[in-house]
């Protein structure tokens, strides 16, 4: 029995590309495609990399909703009658690009993460149809391109056959003329925010802390299976999903290409780049704000604390939390924290199960809530390039400028030779 045929099942697939792969794929690239005007750039983009030794299909979901307007509906139909001939142009024999189309999805479930799904579970069936549970499948975005060497360090960092799931380095334009000078102003906060964010719960002791960016990461296909596939989520689907397969352990970061996503205005989806960069034009400054350093100090102690919670009486526990911030401590109680942590410590051997499990509830997702509940009424969130500067003072390093787009040039340099230190 091949390595997906119960998930295939579980899931109702139906092929939506006829026919098997001409030989055994090693890579899938996978773009969700809705009213984008320049999806053969990213194609472009694609077919210029040097190839890799195995096969590499590209799968396009060209999709919109049943509710969508018709200039968005007409701008796919284009789309996809001009990728069919582009497409026979540039297959090769390593290198092959496929086109779904999926109109008029029904409004409750269509979106960014259905798209994304449907094509990644055609990429599961296809390495199926070869047994080839290493297959890898890559998340792409129809606004994006890559260094020329993306598909060769995909596969290389991959060749180590333990890795489950990878983040790839990435880094929008800041300058240019394709938008105004405020886009790629509102793009350098946004991104630092984002890099400050992953940094910050590095430093917190947050072991399952990894870029989570949608156009910007790569997957085993049997992680993917076992982790039960993409979710069909509207917006956040990246994060949701990436967060189920970090905590698999053997999760990398691939530092040797770069992805360039794009940082322009989208009104597709309720939060993303797209969606803050939209704010940012609409509402100034402060919609770029960024959380200060002071709730990831109170993360790094009950991280801290977390193994002595195991096997520790209720009393223990309760005096432990009682001397967190008060901010952390009122979350912990309105969340529950006793039955959490007796659940984890009912179901742990040891003190690595339990740091485990105890991770399954204060996960990803819940440090998101307390960041947002710390910054209600105890802390303010503050411009991303002075939160980013003052982790670097903690961290003793120095970045001779305070501007953000220094600082956001100075986290991308020590994230992509690994030289940060958040111990």
């Amino acid at each position: 029995m091949a390595f997906a045929n119960q998930y295939l099942i579980r899931n109702r697939f139906t092929a939506l590309i006829p026919g098997k792969s001409s030989q055994q794929p090693g890579i899938s690239v996978v773009i969700p495609c809705y009213n984008e005007p320049s999806l053969l750039r990213s194609l472009q983009s694609l077919y210029q990399c040097k190839k890799p030794t195995c096969l590499t299909e590209v799968i396009v979901v060209i999709n919109h909703p049943e509710y969508a307007p018709e200039k968005a509906k007409k701008k796919n139909e284009q789309t996809l009658h001009e990728i069919l001939p582009w497409i026979k142009e540039h297959n090769t024999d390593r290198l092959q690009f496929h086109a779904i189309y999926l109109p008029d999805l029904q409004a409750k479930t269509a979106g960014v993460g259905l798209a994304r799904k449907a094509g990644m579970d055609e990429a599961v069936y296809r390495f199926n149809s070869y047994d080839a549970s290493n297959g890898i499948i890559t998340g792409f975005d129809a606004d994006s391109t890559c260094d020329e060497n993306y598909l060769e360090e995909i596969e290389r960092k991959f060749s180590n056959g333990s890795i489950n799931g990878a983040s790839v380095y990435y880094e929008h334009p800041l300058t240019g003329e394709e938008y105004p000078h405020q886009i790629y102003a509102g793009i350098v906060l946004y991104e630092l925010h984002l890099r400050y964010l992953n940094q910050a719960l590095r430093y917190a002791g947050f072991p399952y802390a990894f870029h989570t960016v949608g156009s910007s990461f790569a997957v085993r296909a049997l992680a993917y299976v076992k982790q039960g596939g993409m979710n069909r989520r509207k917006a956040g689907e990246d994060f949701h999903f990436l967060h189920k397969i970090i905590p698999l352990g053997n999760y990398a970061e691939i530092n040797t290409t770069r992805v360039i996503p794009s940082p322009r205005i989208s009104d597709r989806v309720p939060f993303g780049t797209g969606a803050s960069i939209r704010h940012w034009m609409n509402d100034g400054e402060q919609a770029l704000f960024t959380y200060p350093i002071e709730p990831f100090e109170d993360l790094k102690k009950l991280f801290s604390f977390a193994p002595d919670f195991y096997q520790a009486t209720q009393e223990n526990i309760t005096h432990i939390c009682s001397s967190l911030p008060d901010p952390l401590h009122h979350y912990l109680l309105q969340n529950d924290y006793l039955k959490h942590i007796s659940i984890a410590n009912a179901n742990s051997a040891s003190v690595q199960t339990f740091a485990k499990r105890f991770l399954e509830w204060f996960d990803a997702l819940q440090i998101v809530k307390y960041l947002n509940f710390s910054c209600q009424d105890d802390y303010a969130k503050q411009p991303a390039d002075i939160a980013s500067a003052r982790l670097l003072q903690i961290l003793g390093h120095s970045c001779q400028s305070k501007k953000a787009e220094d600082l956001l040039l100075y986290y991308r340099n020590m994230e992509r030779n690994g030289t940060f230190d958040c111990a």
